[in-house]
């Protein structure tokens, strides 16, 4: 598939490359090698920055296209690279924000539960901030979709990420979009097991999917965005035969 086929899937899901800057200085060489393998979006982990530096993030991010970014900061209670959410990575989260107006933040729901600070720079910016869990097991459909509808009331999109065990852990996911619709959900099973809820979640229209640089995966089961866009095209367009063949 062609760079360009592979920017936008034909169910509309935009196609988000992570990258892991350790330096402020590699911010704009990541982001320009990601939207060259195909990105819609770029995410630039901040939590991989050492040390994070406020100051000098502004001048970089203000030379890139800003409604093509994803700003996020994990910490590693989170499952990231970053510590604690509190003070000078708060800060480093808001700055960059503030310097690319028109980009996507996300953030994760611990932290806004947690510190009054984070809760209302969500809700200043709740129209571009993805919402964010990354579950250490696995939970019954119930409680996900409940915990969804609780992290809709403060962010544009809603993204849960469970650990696959096994490929029927792939479950999960898929149920949650046949229970919600794919609108502003974002949910897949991270590790090995985990790619082809990745791939069905795309397949159902989910509103960002994520990727990776060619052989450089942040996650366990990314896949770069013109491998993954192929895969998916396939499973929809095999989905489609089937069911005219049905019909």
């Amino acid at each position: 598939m062609s760079q360009e086929a592979a920017r936008l899937l034909s169910t509309g899901t935009r196609l988000a490359v992570s990258v892991a800057p350790r330096s402020v200085d590699e911010i704009s060489v990541l982001y320009s090698e990601a939207i060259s393998t195909g990105a819609d979006l770029v995410e630039v982990r901040l939590d991989a920055l050492r040390p994070p530096e406020p100051g000098s993030i502004t001048d970089v991010l203000g030379g890139l296209d800003c409604a093509r970014l994803m700003l996020t900061y994990r910490s590693r209670e989170e499952g990231g690279l970053g510590g604690s959410i509190d003070g000078p990575a708060l800060d480093l989260l808001e700055g960059a924000s503030d310097a690319c107006p028109g980009s996507l933040m996300d953030a994760e729901i611990s932290g806004i539960r947690r510190l009054g600070a984070l809760r209302d720079l969500v809700l200043s910016r709740r129209d571009s901030v993805v919402v964010s869990r990354h579950y250490a097991a696995m939970l019954s459909i119930e409680d996900a979709a409940s915990e969804y509808h609780e992290m809709a009331d403060l962010g544009r999109y809603v993204k849960l990420v469970f650990p696959a065990s096994s490929p029927i852990d792939n479950l999960l996911p898929i149920s949650l979009y046949n229970a919600l619709g794919p609108g502003s959900l974002i949910s897949f099973c991270t590790g090995v097991h985990g790619t082809i809820s990745r791939l069905m979640s795309a397949a159902l229209g989910a509103p960002i999917a994520y990727t990776s640089l060619p052989g450089r995966p942040l996650a366990e089961g990314q896949l770069p965005p013109g491998e993954f866009a192929s895969l998916v095209e396939a499973m929809i367009s095999s989905m489609d035969r089937r069911w005219r063949t049905i019909i």
